[in-house]
C-alpha cells in the first residue's frame, strides 16, 4: 500500500501505511503541521489506497473507486472547511450535524467512508461539541481526519479522542525541485521555495508579479524621509487584509513580512561578494545600496518585528517602528 503524491513526509507515510496493513487504524486521526505541506494529500491518498478495488498494490488509480475519489467525486468522501474568503470563518454547527447524520448509514462503496475536517481550529464551540460523541463511537469503516497547525486551537477533549500524526514543513529545496516538475522555471521555483515557509500549497499560491510589487512597495517607502503618519497609513493598509471581525491572521501577516526579510538577506549575502546565493532576482535587488552591516541589521530588525507580532503586540505599530528603524 503507498500513499500516491505526498511529498516528503516519510514518517508520516509510514506510520499511516504500518497502522493500515497490521489493520490498526485509528478511528480519528489529529494530522498536525504547517498549512500546505501534505496533510490534506496524505489523508486523500490514504482514503484512495483503502478503497482501492486492485487489492495487490493500491492504489491502482485507474479502478471505478480510484478515479472517483481522484476527481473528488466520490461517494464516501465528506469534506468540510471554512470559507477560504473569510479571515473569520468558522466551520458551522449545522454542517457537522449534517455530517454526523450521514455516518449512520454505512459506506455507499462497501469500503472505508473519510471525512477531512480541514482546518479543525475553526471549528467553533457548538461544532466542536457536535463532533465529540461521534469522536468517541464513530460508525464502523468511517475514518475521521483533523487538520491543524497546532493542537491548541481545537478543544482538548478533541485532541484527545484523536491519534496524531506530525508533518513538518517541506524541505525548500524539495519545494523547488517539485516546483521546476510542475514547469516553472529554476529561478521562480527558488524564490517561490524560500518564501514558502515549507509549505508546497503556500509555494503554489504565491504570484511572482505580486511579490515583485509589494517589494517595490517597500523600497519606495523606506526611500522616503521619516514620516511616522505616512508610515502608519502603510501598515494600516498591509495589515487590513489578515483582519476579519475580531480576529487577526497574524501568521500570514508574519508571512508577509517574509519577502522583506528575504530581501534585506539576498543584499547582505551581494554584500559579501556572493550574489549568486541570492534567491531574488538581480533586478529585484538593484539601487539597494545596502552595505553588509545594514542589511544583516534590518534582516535581525524584522524578525524582531515578526516575533512581536505573533507575541500580540499590535501589527501597525510593530510595523510602523520597523520601517522606522530601518532608516536609521
Amino acid at each position: 500500500m503507498r500513499l500516491e503524491g505526498l511529498l516528503g513526509q516519510k514518517r508520516a507515510a509510514a506510520q499511516l501505511t504500518a497502522e493500515a496493513a497490521s489493520g490498526r487504524l485509528a478511528h480519528a486521526y489529529l494530522f498536525v503541521g504547517p498549512q500546505g505541506c501534505g496533510r490534506g494529500t496524505a489523508a486523500l491518498a490514504l482514503f484512495r489506497a483503502l478503497n482501492c478495488e486492485r487489492r495487490d498494490d493500491p492504489p491502482c488509480g485507474v479502478c471505478a473507486s480510484c478515479r472517483r475519489a481522484l476527481a473528488g467525486q466520490h461517494e464516501d468522501l465528506l469534506i468540510l472547511a471554512p470559507p477560504h474568503d473569510q479571515a473569520s470563518a468558522q466551520i458551522k454547527v449545522e454542517e457537522v450535524r449534517e455530517m454526523v447524520r450521514s455516518l449512520s448509514f454505512a459506506p455507499f462503496g462497501g469500503g472505508w467512508r473519510l471525512v477531512l475536517i480541514r482546518q479543525a481550529g475553526q471549528l467553533n464551540p457548538s461544532s466542536a461539541n457536535a463532533l465529540l460523541k461521534t469522536l468517541e463511537e464513530p460508525p464502523p469503516r468511517n475514518l475521521l481526519v483533523l487538520t491543524v497547525q497546532d493542537p491548541a486551537e481545537v478543544l482538548p477533549t478533541l485532541v484527545s479522542r484523536c491519534r496524531r500524526v506530525n508533518f513538518k514543513p517541506l524541505d525548500e529545496g524539495l519545494i523547488a525541485s517539485e516546483l521546476e516538475r510542475r514547469g516553472l522555471a529554476p529561478e521562480a521555483a527558488r524564490l517561490k521555495a524560500a518564501l514558502s515557509g515549507g509549505s508546497l500549497g503556500r509555494a503554489l499560491e504565491l504570484d511572482q508579479e505580486l511579490l515583485a510589487a509589494n517589494l517595490r512597495t517597500w523600497r519606495e517607502r523606506l526611500a522616503q524621509p521619516g514620516d511616522p503618519l505616512a508610515d502608519w497609513s502603510l501598515a494600516e493598509e498591509l495589515v487590513a487584509p489578515f483582519r476579519g471581525g475580531e480576529r487577526l491572521d497574524r501568521q500570514g501577516l508574519v508571512e508577509l513580512l517574509d519577502l522583506l526579510a528575504l530581501y534585506l538577506r539576498d543584499c547582505a549575502v551581494a554584500a559579501a561578494g556572493r550574489p549568486s546565493a541570492a534567491f531574488l532576482p538581480p533586478e529585484l535587488l538593484a539601487g539597494a545600496g545596502l552595505d553588509l552591516e545594514r542589511a544583516s541589521r534590518g534582516f535581525d530588525l524584522v524578525r524582531q518585528a515578526q516575533s512581536q507580532i505573533l507575541g500580540n503586540a499590535a501589527p501597525e505599530l510593530a510595523i510602523t517602528v520597523l520601517l522606522g528603524r530601518l532608516r536609521a
